[in-house]
């Protein structure tokens, strides 16, 4: 039997700064993340150090508490790094901003993200890659654009790290099918106690809201994160709402042009296109201008109005007009303040927001119950829960039904 070991170095019983290292007879880190949002400074928005030589890295998918430190990896040397041409795509576009947000506190350099981009190697979907006598292989998780779930076998047992997932389809993507007969699987555990709605009946529910809105002369404003949301609210507003104008603003721009360019890895390619189309992508002020002149939907970064066009939209709305928040809002941030106080935070200054807003829950993650099937499906003779605040008492629950759970802290190591 092959023997596996697993090192925990950040999303140990937190959600942020992803980043495990599996050890067969290779050593391969899976994701590499940040904790962008972590009160203070220093290192704990950075995954724990990893002591000695990697033979290589998989990323599972974009998003920055998955690849935002991936570059420090590299100042000196580093292994080849591995994922989906999208995910690819995706980083360097996050990568590049983040340097400009962070500026000094920036873990790595415009070199670094050089280098790292010589040392990737693009993997496709079902494909089998051979690292020493560990083979690897990704498949679709449903979350975001060219997000993936990493199986490794080594010595005839079958390892799984699902990064984020989510098994209900959507717009953007069809859902994540569970991989069977895993002997360890590494489990995302963010909504262990909680459903999300029914997606029919949220999506028609929110189209009708926003007729309302359009009708009565105002706006329909969406601070929605680039990578996913601003896609998947194009979508979903288009299928229901045909003829209103609706805008996109801010880094959602670039990454719909990413989805264009990788029909292969978007649900309907064809649809999406047609809706994408149909959007203007702003350009400058004049646009800006235009959007809050007329009844129309606004789609614009920065998701948690921590700033980018978003903010200045909100600012400038027509009467009548209302906000929706469709993601989740870390403790402090505007969008937090906005849905607690209806108050932002604006160049040190506390303002009054009169604006209504509504939430839609329009997750991409998985819910409880698909966790659940997910696990039933997979029968895994261990389980390693990560990537969640509510752990201790989903392992609790996972151990009553008779699995061996893990519940690791960041710098523990697991004999799997």
């Amino acid at each position: 039997m092959g023997k596996m070991k697993l090192q925990c170095l950040g999303a140990g019983q937190e959600v942020g700064r992803s980043c495990f290292v599996l050890e067969t007879d290779q050593k391969v880190m899976l994701d590499c993340g940040l904790k962008i949002y972590e009160v203070g400074e220093g290192r704990d928005m950075f995954p724990l150090p990893f002591r000695g030589r990697l033979d290589a890295i998989v990323l599972g998918h974009a998003h920055f508490d998955h690849s935002g430190y991936l570059p420090s990896m590299f100042a000196h040397g580093g292994p080849d790094w591995f994922s989906t041409p999208p995910t690819a795509e995706i980083t360097n576009l996050l990568w590049a901003d983040s340097m400009k947000i962070m500026g000094d506190r920036s873990p790595y350099t415009e070199a670094e993200i050089a280098k790292a981009n010589r040392k990737w190697v693009g993997l496709e979907y079902g494909k089998r890659l051979h690292l020493g006598k560990t083979a690897f292989r990704l498949h679709d998780a449903g979350h975001i654009l060219g997000a993936a779930m990493v199986e490794a076998e080594h010595g005839g047992r079958r390892f799984v790290y699902t990064g984020d997932f989510k098994m209900e389809g959507s717009r953007m993507h069809a859902g994540a099918e569970p991989v069977k007969d895993v002997d360890v699987l590494v489990i995302e555990s963010t909504y262990s106690s909680r459903e999300h709605p029914e997606r029919k009946g949220l999506e028609r529910k929110l189209a009708e809201d926003v007729a309302e809105v359009i009708d009565s002369g105002g706006n329909a404003l969406f601070p929605a994160f680039a990578v996913g949301r601003t896609q998947e609210l194009i979508s979903i507003i288009r299928a229901h709402n045909k003829g209103v104008p609706i805008f996109v603003d801010g880094m959602g721009k670039e990454v719909t042009r990413m989805c264009m360019r990788n029909p292969g890895y978007i649900r309907d390619a064809e649809e999406f296109g047609e809706h994408a189309e149909s959007a203007v992508f702003v350009q400058g002020r004049e646009d800006r201008v235009d959007a809050t002149s007329m009844p129309s939907v606004i789609i614009s970064t920065a998701g948690m109005l921590q700033g980018g066009p978003a903010l200045q939209y909100m600012l400038n709305l027509m009467p009548g007009s209302k906000m929706y928040f469709t993601g989740y809002n870390v403790e402090g941030t505007n969008g937090w303040r906005m849905m607690k106080e209806s108050r932002i935070l604006l160049e040190g200054n506390l303002l009054e927001v009169d604006t209504p807003w509504e939430y839609y829950d329009f997750s991409a993650h998985a819910g409880r119950a698909d966790l659940l099937e997910f696990i039933r499906k997979a029968g895994p003779e261990k389980i390693v829960l990560n990537h969640g605040d509510g752990i201790p008492a989903f392992a609790e629950e996972l151990r009553g039904q008779g699995y061996e759970v893990h519940a690791p802290k960041n710098g523990d190591t697991i004999e799997l």
